[in-house]
């Protein structure tokens, strides 16, 4: 069905929502208050429509050229048409939106800042984790999006550092001329999937391949990459993608990398997490910073590389389960000097259990990547911690986890960081004191 409509607000997919006799209609590419021809669908008898875009009638002044040949069918970037000023507002709508809807807080109390935007905007992402796939014939790498199947090579993503697709174009190269072959699941042989990380200029190369590993000549020819300052190669056929739990073979050069982030040096091994997005990592570590500054005993619960603890000056028990995070940061810790850190690898809450029975800890940090789980929910509300400082990407899930720690816990303020360039994510930094 083609009909005209206006775009009346922006929905949490990047989505223009309008409606169709009063039912609502999403429109993947249309913005605010703009009119448009759309081709509506209404799927399965449900009580709304999808629409798709034929063409903009009355253009929003916030739309722009959009700079990726890919985003028509890639689904990785959902704001680029949009102007970078209206993508930090319509990030901070997701947040009091998604408050609106989640919880019952009394929004004028609490204070949103508004979203801290980047000044690097294009090649900022400093790893790429990609399939290797097979694409009319030849080896590349890219991702299949899900609703359409449709292939998006990610040999020249603008977002990507650019010694990313660099090293992306010479290693298809490398793979073609050696006639390499993609993952098969019958034989469990061929390549699988690809890791590169940058490390100001060199690149760290990891390789997951079925049981017949890297031919020697591929191993020779990319050794001759200059900027290639390591190849890891892991042999896994297992159904699930967790790479990390067999380790990487070294195939050739350094382990252990120098990481360099707001101007101190860190010493990273290849399976310690990084930050995608450093400009942002480092803004979110200086609000942090700000946010516990009355703070004395503290515990960090998902702590991943450790950096934002290690510029903390209070006492801090920081904990991870991922024992190459732990690792890491305890060595970095003993490097800066910093004794008034203590990093524990383990099952986060049983770790902060033991250590808020024997010191009374005044401050919580939660990086909550999947949410609080209630038993965390149950240990900060029998405790006797008074400040919650909770970070999440996900504006639904940071507001229902609010909701659920404002019985004993009032929300402060809220900052955020566009850690999401170009996506309808955020990461947002909630400050909770106890009532």
């Amino acid at each position: 069905m083609k009909t005209t409509v206006e775009i009346k607000k922006m929905g949490i997919n990047g989505e223009g929502i309008g409606y169709i006799n009063r039912k609502i209609v999403f429109i993947k590419g249309a913005l605010l208050n703009e009119e448009v021809e759309i081709d509506a669908k209404q799927y399965n008898n449900k009580n709304y429509y999808f629409g798709d875009l034929i063409r903009v009638i009355k253009p929003s002044p916030m739309r722009v050229k959009n700079p990726c040949r890919a985003n028509k069918e890639c689904m990785g970037c959902n704001l680029l048409h949009y102007a970078y000023p209206a993508q930090l507002k319509h990030k901070k709508d997701l947040i009091k939106e998604s408050l609106k809807k989640y919880t019952e807080l009394d929004r004028s109390q609490i204070k949103i800042d508004q979203i801290i935007g980047m000044n690097q905007k294009n090649g900022f992402l400093t790893q790429a984790n990609l399939p290797i796939v097979d694409f009319k014939g030849k080896v590349t790498f890219g991702i299949y999006q899900r609703e359409t199947k449709y292939l998006t090579v990610m040999t020249g993503c603008m977002k990507q550092h650019p010694l990313i697709n660099q090293t992306l174009l010479q290693l298809e190269e490398v793979f073609n001329n050696h006639q390499c072959k993609t993952y098969n699941d019958k034989f469990r042989t061929g390549l699988r999937f690809i890791k590169l990380r940058v490390f100001q200029d060199k690149v760290q190369v990891i390789i997951i391949t079925g049981k017949d590993g890297l031919k020697d000549e591929v191993v020779s020819d990319i050794k001759k990459l200059k900027q290639v300052n390591g190849l890891f190669m892991s042999i896994n056929t297992s159904k699930y993608q967790d790479f990390e739990s067999q380790g990487y073979k070294k195939i050739f050069g350094n382990t252990k990398e120098e990481f360099i982030c707001d101007g101190k040096k860190y010493i990273m091994s290849v399976k310690t997490t990084l930050p995608d997005h450093l400009e942002s990592f480092e803004i979110r570590n200086k609000i942090v910073k700000t946010m516990v500054k009355g703070s004395k005993k503290i515990i960090s619960i998902n702590c991943e590389n450790g950096i934002l603890e290690m510029n903390l000056d209070q006492e801090v028990v920081a904990i991870d389960e991922k024992k190459d995070n732990i690792e890491s940061a305890t060595y970095n810790a003993k490097l800066l000097g910093k004794e008034n850190i203590k990093f524990v690898y383990g099952q986060p809450i049983k770790k902060m259990v033991t250590f808020a029975k024997k010191k009374v800890y005044d401050t919580v940090i939660i990086q909550g990547v999947n949410g609080i789980s209630n038993e965390l929910k149950d240990t900060l509300r029998l405790g006797k911690v008074q400040t919650v400082i909770y970070m999440n990407s996900s504006t639904s899930m940071l507001a229902k986890d609010l909701q659920e720690l404002s019985k004993y816990y009032k929300v402060e303020e809220i900052k955020a960081v566009d850690s999401h360039m170009y996506q309808s994510y955020v990461t947002s930094i909630a400050k909770l004191t106890r009532k």
